[in-house]
């Protein structure tokens, strides 16, 4: 008897500690961002709603992973329909032959707007068919969409990406006619680090210094819209920029020099002339916080720049991994996109 009371007891302790712990958890991890519905725009019509949320990125994974399915990034051929062509040369980068995939459908004809896609991994880790989902979607409803592999780790530092995400729209600009592109009518995307290529592409055009040298400088490398999924916008936020990711990227610290720091970060550029912007993002993100994307589009707002934003209450970074969730950014991105690349094709077509 003594030893079940023993046992009785450590089990006790073993309970309240796992409750305090509970507690501790949910004070640090559990405290909702304030919602924003002045900034938040309402879902347009037939695009689904995000499923529901979690009280921490930690539960919202586990969640995600053991009742939800996750999209496997995977070498496979494309969707039926959807035409694939892998390892096209679109530019060089310091000597280093960049490459990016073109999607399209089988039955396009004429000219689609095109779009380009940048994958994220801290600019130091992915590839390019990472957002294979999102490609074979655009190219189903219409779009001729580049995956493009940028320069990672030092041979990618701050700015070389950026030169490499904008050689790929000039690339694509000078070959319009070939893969059927309206040279008009382009946009970017990315998630997280290619987010962040994706605003610093849009958003800094005419500024010489993040055009590179990779090719076609006869192009220009204006794009008429752009898609943030999770993106970090302001290098000069404390707490973001002495993160090891943006420090190892800027390849130094803020204190060593805050101007450059500044200069890197995509909200700086936003005027009344900036492209329009959709926005995504999960209000539990641990690794970028929602509030960088509530600081963009508060500005966004200020200058009367059209966007839109998705603010998916109780997601964590990377989670449009999930089905469900990637279902409603999808649908919300080709909404988007019909809206400010499509409509401006038809009515340059009018004119």
């Amino acid at each position: 008897m003594k030893i079940f009371r023993r046992v009785l007891k450590w089990i006790g302790c073993l309970l309240l500690l796992a409750l305090a712990g509970g507690i501790v958890f949910i004070c640090i991890y559990g405290s909702a961002p304030a919602k924003r519905p002045d900034l938040v725009t309402p879902l347009p019509e037939g695009v689904p709603a995000p499923p529901r949320g979690y009280p921490s990125e930690i539960t919202a994974f586990a969640a995600g992973y053991f009742f939800y399915d996750i999209i496997p990034i995977e070498d496979g051929p494309p969707v039926p329909g959807v035409v694939m062509k892998e390892d096209i040369q679109y530019g060089t980068g310091d000597g280093i032959p960049l490459h990016l995939d073109l999607y399209a459908a089988e039955s396009q004809q004429g000219h689609a707007p095109g779009v380009l896609l940048f994958f994220g991994g801290g600019w130091r880790d992915g590839r390019k068919d990472q957002l294979r989902v999102y490609a074979q979607y655009f190219a189903q409803h219409g779009y001729v969409a580049a995956a493009v592999q940028y320069r990672l780790r030092e041979d990618g530092l701050w700015p070389k990406s950026i030169h490499d995400a904008k050689c790929a729209v000039r690339w694509m600009r000078a070959h319009a006619d070939e893969y059927g592109v309206d040279p008009e009518c382009i946009g970017v995307m990315g998630n997280s680090a290619g987010a962040y290529l994706a605003l610093m592409t849009g958003y800094t055009a005419g500024v010489p210094e993040f055009e590179g040298d990779g090719g076609w400088p006869e192009q220009s490398s204006v794009v008429q819209a752009v898609v943030d999924i999770y993106g970090p916008t302001d290098f000069t936020e404390p707490g973001r920029r002495d993160h090891s990711l943006v420090v190892g990227y800027m390849n130094g610290t803020y204190d060593e020099d805050p101007a450059r720091f500044e200069k890197a970060s995509p909200i700086r550029y936003v005027t009344e002339t900036t492209p329009p912007t959709c926005v995504i993002h999960g209000t539990v993100d641990m690794l970028v916080p929602v509030t960088q994307s509530d600081r963009l589009v508060e500005k966004l707002k200020v200058h009367g720049v059209s966007y839109d934003y998705s603010r998916i209450d109780g997601w964590p970074h990377a989670m449009d991994a999930v089905v469900a969730v990637n279902n409603h950014t999808k649908a919300l991105i080709v909404d988007f996109f019909d809206r400010h690349l499509k409509h401006a094709a038809s009515e340059s077509a009018e004119g």
